[in-house]
């Protein structure tokens, strides 16, 4: 597992007031912090839909398509590749199923969509090589993460109180005074930023046939503003 620390330095809201309404002097600023982290876990979206036969045939129009593979055949077939692939029946979980629009003249086609969760990245290109494209809508990520980021999340707000004490020390003692106790605490913004393949996004099967081995680490980031005592 890599992760590296990042201390974001920037320029920061400071409000330094001889005294409030209650009479108490402070310094109010903002702390920043940051961490990288390379996921260990995604979320594989994988849309499936009826479809003719006749249109993977030469020289058939929409008007000759008459035999409709049923939704059945089609998630059976998805359901062994990912079984094939060494994706667990747990990890494989319907997001919806039905469709909004029917071809003028023609039955209606019938879709499910799907979340199958990974860790193991490799499996993406083995279970892409696997799929039969026919009745396959699309298949792109949905999420990247990783299983311990509630403890990185932890982490990095520590670190980003850690680093508004630092700079109202160093504001407040240049100026001859001592800094108190924390008046009060306010969250600016939580959350981790979701990265992109290495390799761009999947979002048709045709773009999935690449390799799937590098992500880009997912960064973990936090913002608080604290409001110090002066003594």
């Amino acid at each position: 597992m890599k992760y590296l620390l990042l201390l974001v330095i920037s320029v920061f809201t400071l409000s330094l007031h001889a005294q409030d309404k209650e009479g108490i002097r402070y310094i109010e600023l903002k702390g920043n912090a940051e961490m990288e982290v390379e996921p260990d876990e995604m979320v594989l979206h994988i849309g499936i839909e009826e479809y003719w036969e006749e249109e993977f045939e030469k020289k058939k129009e929409p008007e000759d398509y008459k035999t409709k593979v049923p939704l059945a055949r089609i998630e059976d077939s998805l359901i062994k590749s990912l079984r094939e692939a060494g994706i667990k029946k747990e990890n494989v979980k319907v997001r919806g199923m039905g469709n909004y629009w029917r071809q003028r003249g023609k039955e209606f086609l019938f879709s499910k969509q799907f979340e199958v969760k990974i860790t193991d990245f490799p499996k993406v290109n083995k279970l892409s090589g696997l799929l039969d494209s026919r009745g396959i809508k699309y298949m792109n990520v949905g999420q990247m993460s990783h299983s311990d980021i509630e403890t990185f999340k932890t982490q990095v707000r520590a670190n980003a109180l850690k680093d508004a004490r630092e700079k109202a020390s160093l504001m407040v003692e240049s100026l001859g005074e001592e800094l108190g106790e924390v008046l009060s605490i306010s969250e600016i913004n939580d959350g981790y930023i979701q990265p992109y393949m290495a390799k761009g996004r999947m979002m048709a099967m045709e773009a999935s046939t690449e390799s799937i081995n590098q992500v880009q680490d997912i960064t973990v980031s936090y913002q608080v503003m604290v409001k110090f005592r002066i003594k």
